[in-house]
C-alpha cells in the first residue's frame, strides 16, 4: 500500500514539476519535488526496499523528464543510501533535521549530477551552469521542505483527531 502512496505521489511530483511549475519560476529554478520524495521515503523505508523503490523512480524521473537514462536513479539513490544511513541514529520528526538532510541532499544531488555528466556525458562546461544555479536550487528546496513539513504537521493533526484505526500512522524507521 505505502509503495502505491509513492508511486501517486512520484506521479504528482513530476507533473508539478515539469508541466505545473515552470511557468511560475524564472530561470528554470523549481523546487525538486522528487528530491524531497526520496528524502523522506529515506527516512521512512528500510534500506533494501526503499533502495529498490528509489532507483526505480529515477528511472521514472528520467523516463519523464530527462536526458541521460539511469542519471537520475544513480543520483537519487545515492542521495536515498546516505539519508538512509542516517536516519536510524538521528530524530527524524526535527525541522532543522529536515532542513540540514534538504540543503545537503540538494547539494549531493547537484555534485553527483555534475560528476556524472561531466564523466560519462560529452556536455561542455555543464559544471558551470549548475554552479550557477545550485544557490537559487537550496533555496526553493529548503523552501518547498518547509512548506511541505508544515502541511504535514496540519495533516497529522487531521488525522489524530479521526477514530481510532480510522488512518493508519506513518511508519518511522525505528518502529518498522
Amino acid at each position: 500500500m505505502r509503495v502505491l502512496i509513492y508511486l501517486v505521489l512520484a506521479g504528482l511530483a513530476l507533473v508539478l514539476q515539469t508541466v505545473l511549475l515552470p511557468p511560475f519560476f524564472p530561470n528554470g529554478i523549481k523546487p525538486d519535488l522528487m528530491l524531497l520524495l526520496v528524502i523522506w521515503i529515506g527516512l521512512r523505508e528500510p534500506p533494501w526496499q526503499g533502495g529498490v523503490l528509489v532507483y526505480g523512480l529515477g528511472w521514472l524521473y528520467d523516463s519523464y523528464a530527462g536526458i541521460f537514462p539511469g542519471l537520475h536513479g544513480f543520483v537519487l539513490l545515492a542521495v536515498f543510501l546516505i539519508i538512509c544511513g542516517m536516519a536510524t541514529r538521528l530524530n527524524t520528526e526535527s525541522l532543522p533535521l529536515v532542513w540540514c538532510l534538504v540543503g545537503g541532499g540538494t547539494l549531493l544531488q547537484g555534485a553527483l549530477t555534475m560528476f556524472a555528466i561531466e564523466f560519462f556525458a560529452d556536455a561542455d562546461q555543464f559544471w558551470t551552469v549548475m554552479l550557477r544555479c545550485l544557490p537559487a536550487q537550496l533555496l526553493s528546496n529548503l523552501l518547498a521542505a518547509y512548506l511541505l513539513y508544515c502541511a504535514g504537521l496540519r495533516f497529522q493533526k487531521i488525522v489524530d483527531r479521526l477514530p481510532p484505526g480510522m488512518m493508519p500512522r506513518p511508519l518511522r524507521r525505528h518502529e518498522s
